[in-house]
């Protein structure tokens, strides 16, 4: 376990549980931290946020919980919580400002998620009726229907507070005003290029306030940002995998953190019952194809060494995910042979299957797979941007996406596995055995009751094969030797952002 690891789990362990930074943090706020995100900035309203861009949000904004070592939710500004039913009661911290000097509450709280409710793009969101004060420091959130996920859905956009000053203003986009450590400073910031934070005057933390500016340089070529690295202009920034994050992985002066969770790139078997491709209807073929993906070749020459094999929808570190399932379906071209031999289609088909350009390269070595085996795969462009939506659709008979594999696994169901799923649009009834499993996911919010229901999915997903799972890449960042031995750092769970609560500058 290196260094960056090794802080990940035991300085954030030590903290999270009690919703604090890391403990050394000097009273007396001193230099500059600079992190670059890769993606443009469009919005710093988190309610608004239907994206990346959420280390612009951190400095300002707190959520209500936060994700622990495990992943799993402990308590931020609210400290507690009971669900009974449809109802969950929060309960806040106490003394609590805004950094305008607007007091946080109950009623503050409930407006936060009434209007994330009635803005309805966050999809966390999604099961929430409405929410009301009970008095100052408690709130109810009524819930549509079960949703054992509605308190990790509040450690992120979905549970971050605005001031009702903020809320109010149509300008709010370029105007944050939350509870965080930093408060942002318009006149410093440099609209494409950077944004600038200062000390929140007003946190109820103030110990844990590190640094006199906190800067988000905005650099989303992946040279420029590389360059920006190596000579000081920042001090860490996240990456995909790709070739100038394989630079760093393999730089002396730098390093390239792998934090928890990330993509998975797998394919959708839309069409399992064969109206369009009868061939996908066949249980062997479905064998054969998992099996003639090497796994292995396709990270390195794709991915560039920065991914894993992947057979489920979580990643390693997941409280979902199964040791057990590794190697389901794992590289076999002899085998994928004989599945097609003992098929109904021994002599092979072809299909369609929609590509946009950061998957044509995917797409081109699948395709080669798949040839070995006798399947032509036809590569059909869509438009940039539309393919969620087409993959939604029965245009083709299989698609290609990627998974967060920190989103909570009842999105696997409501996204891939009832017949009105939203990537199901041949609308194919699923097995009992998946249907049963999905339904017992939303029955009890423990997640150690969860985490056994969730594991059994991921075996049966294994063995239906309607969704074959190639490759998971971890969220990456890449920092300097610096950042890599400041012991402030904390990388936050399943995010691509640093905690601000207690982060000093590099010395």
């Amino acid at each position: 376990m290196n260094s960056m690891t090794r802080r990940l789990f035991v300085s954030l362990a030590a903290c999270a549980a009690m919703g604090i930074g890391a403990t050394i943090a000097s009273a007396e706020p001193s230099g500059t931290f600079k992190y670059a995100e890769q993606v443009k900035l469009i919005t710093m309203d988190p309610q608004q946020q239907s994206g990346s861009g959420v280390p612009y949000l951190r400095p300002v904004y707190e959520s209500l919980f936060e994700r622990g070592p495990d992943g799993k939710p402990v308590p931020l500004l609210a400290t507690g919580y009971e669900i009974d039913g449809l109802n969950v009661k929060i309960t806040l911290r106490e003394g609590v400002k805004f950094s305008n000097g607007e007091a946080f509450n109950a009623e503050v709280a409930a407006a936060n998620i009434n209007r994330g409710v009635q803005l309805a793009i966050i999809e966390g969101l999604k099961t929430v009726e409405s929410a009301e004060a009970n008095d100052e420091y408690t709130f109810t959130i009524k819930l549509k229907e079960q949703d054992p996920a509605i308190i990790d859905s509040l450690t992120h956009t979905g549970g971050m507070m605005l001031a009702p000053e903020a809320m109010a203003d149509p300008t709010i986009d370029r105007n944050p005003i939350g509870t965080g450590p930093y408060v942002h400073s318009k006149e410093e910031s440099r609209e494409g290029e950077v944004q600038v934070y200062t000390p929140n005057p007003t946190y109820w933390d103030p110990d844990k306030i590190g640094l006199e500016r906190y800067e988000v340089w905005e650099i989303p070529d992946d040279t420029a940002r590389l360059n920006a690295l190596k000579t000081g202009q920042i001090d860490a920034g996240n990456w995909l995998a790709n070739p100038q994050s394989a630079i760093i992985d393999s730089s002396p002066d730098l390093k390239l953190f792998r934090n928890t969770g990330g993509l998975n790139y797998h394919v959708i078997i839309s069409d399992r019952e064969g109206a369009q491709v009868p061939a996908f209807a066949d249980m062997n073929v479905r064998q054969a194809m998992a099996h003639s993906i090497d796994r292995a070749a396709f990270g390195k020459a794709i991915l560039f060494g920065l991914s894993e094999d992947s057979y489920q929808p979580y990643g390693k570190g997941h409280w979902a995910y199964n040791p057990d399932v590794e190697g389901a379906y794992a590289y076999d071209v002899e085998k994928a042979r004989e599945y097609m031999a003992k098929s109904n289609f021994p002599d092979g088909f072809s299909f369609d299957m929609p590509s946009i350009p950061i998957y044509q390269s995917r797409l081109e070595a699948l395709a080669g797979f798949f040839n070995e085996i006798g399947i032509t795969m036809n590569i059909v462009p869509v438009e940039p941007g539309t393919l969620a939506r087409r993959s939604r659709t029965t245009d083709f008979p299989a698609t290609n996406l990627v998974w967060n594999t920190n989103t909570d696994p009842k999105f696997v169901a409501l996204r891939y596995i009832y017949e009105d799923a939203a990537y199901n649009p041949f609308q194919t009834k699923p097995s009992e055995e998946l249907l049963s499993l999905a339904n017992a996911g939303l029955e009890s919010v423990d997640t150690e009751v969860r985490s056994s229901v969730y594991q059994q999915m991921a075996e049966q997903l294994a063995k239906e094969k309607f969704l074959i799972f190639v490759a998971n890449s971890p969220i990456l960042i890449g920092v300097s030797n610096a950042t890599d031995d400041n012991p402030t750092v904390v990388y936050r769970y399943g995010e691509d952002s640093i905690n601000l609560r207690g982060l000093k500058a590099n010395n």
